[in-house]
């Protein structure tokens, strides 16, 4: 039996309402009780989604989650009120860290429920914001309605994304076949990897590493954005140019791809990447790098994900449902940018984000390279080949794309804290 048919029997075997009462207790205990600093709780509400196949079972799920997540923050805020200052001599945190313990409260005491209702969509921070929000004394009354709100948001986008994925089963099934299990392997692998990495180092509240400098005074974002990327350097340069012919290019390759021009869209898709590749390289040795590079670099692979998942949606090569999960972490991250920074933070590309680029586009390359040797015909036997190794790739990179928008929204997150809590000194 494949992966696909697998895991459908699996899901089916469970009650309905036996998948939402673990909906509720998980996320409950994942702030509650600071489970979520082992085991964070987006995989399993993705999970739990995607083994219900009715709109209604989703909505209760819907409800059940939020509800739990509400719950669990309740609990860590009366935990937080009763300890005190008694919870900073804790072994749990002081493995954490106690200065950045020290810095969450503090924090909190400037910002208040704004930071309990941003650092809900962050995972680690989101169980200790509670606590922490309880020994800060944040009035109670503005602490529910953050919870409540930002619980229904996590909520919404998580359960919303896990019912897209059980949409696009019988799609993923097409394509996987035998080579679903190793996808399975290989994300065995990446959790096994990054749970042993986080035990050895310890889940640590962010430390300064985690810093991204904003320090901007302008009125209005344009005026902020204006000077946080043009007058600091010389931003006249070739990396620049390449980052910027990247961009040019996308809506190019776009218009090949819906039009069925495969070997063209190859042609022009290789060049994207390549151009990917050399900018950062270009501006390391010939030591230009800029404000204005980083953040064009951030913005052309956020673009590049983007307009290659829509044209591949639009030309019907992967289920429209595969695009809206891959634009999700960049409409939360606009949404975070945009509440906390008026839409201009400086983020850096992490490594994740790079690696998950590069999943994205094997992944694509793979299901175009098919297609323009098979004579553009999705039945024939060369393009199930490069569809089952490209749809593996492209399911990897979207596992990438979550990770790295949560390493993105925690930094801007932790930024936004700090800057508040220099602005009170």
């Amino acid at each position: 039996m494949d992966i696909i048919g697998w895991v459908n029997d699996a899901a089916t075997a469970l009650p309905d309402p036996l998948i939402w009462l673990l909906g509720l207790l998980f996320t409950t205990a994942e702030s509650g009780l600071w489970l979520g600093l082992v085991v964070p709780g987006e995989p399993v509400v993705l999970l739990l989604a995607a083994m219900l196949d009715s709109a209604p079972g989703a909505l209760v799920l819907f409800l059940a989650v939020a509800l739990g997540g509400s719950l669990g923050d309740q609990l860590g805020y009366l935990v937080g009120r009763r300890s005190g200052g008694r919870l900073r001599d804790s072994a749990i945190v002081r493995r954490l860290g106690v200065h950045g313990w020290d810095r969450a409260v503090e924090a909190l005491e400037r910002r208040g429920a704004q930071a309990v209702f941003l650092t809900r969509l962050v995972p680690v921070l989101r169980c200790l914001t509670p606590t922490a929000a309880g020994v800060a004394r944040v009035p109670y009354r503005s602490f529910l309605a953050a919870s409540l709100l930002g619980s229904l948001l996590w909520s919404a986008v998580y359960v919303g994304v896990g019912s897209l994925v059980r949409a696009t089963l019988d799609t993923v099934r097409q394509y996987l076949g035998a080579t679903g299990w190793v996808l399975l392997f290989a994300l065995v692998v990446v959790v096994t990897v990054v749970a042993i990495a986080r035990f050895r180092r310890g889940a640590a509240i962010p430390g300064d590493e985690a810093m991204i400098p904003v320090t901007l005074h302008e009125k209005t974002p344009l005026a902020r954005l204006r000077t946080q990327l043009f007058s600091d350097d010389d931003w006249r340069n070739l990396p620049n140019a390449i980052t910027a012919g990247r961009i040019v290019l996308l809506p190019v390759f776009a218009a090949l791809v819906i039009t069925g021009s495969y070997w063209a869209a190859l042609v022009v898709g290789a060049v994207v990447f390549l151009s990917d590749v050399a900018d950062g390289q270009i501006a390391r040795r010939m030591g230009t790098v800029s404000a204005l590079g980083t953040w064009l670099d951030g913005v052309a692979d956020r673009l590049t994900v983007v307009v290659v998942a829509a044209s591949f949606a639009v030309a019907q090569i992967i289920p429209w449902q595969v695009f809206v999960v891959m634009i999700v972490p960049d409409l939360l991250l606009a949404f975070v940018a945009v509440v906390a920074f008026r839409g201009t933070p400086e983020v850096p590309v992490s490594i994740a984000g790079k690696i998950r680029t590069v999943f994205l586009f094997v992944g694509f390359f793979a299901l175009l390279t098919g297609l323009a040797l098979g004579g553009g015909d999705p039945a024939s036997a060369l393009y199930r080949v490069f569809g089952g190794v490209g749809f593996v790739a492209i399911l990897l990179g979207l596992l990438g794309h979550f990770v790295a928008a949560t390493q993105y929204a925690r930094r801007m997150v932790v930024t936004w804290q700090r800057q508040g809590v220099r602005a009170s000194r």
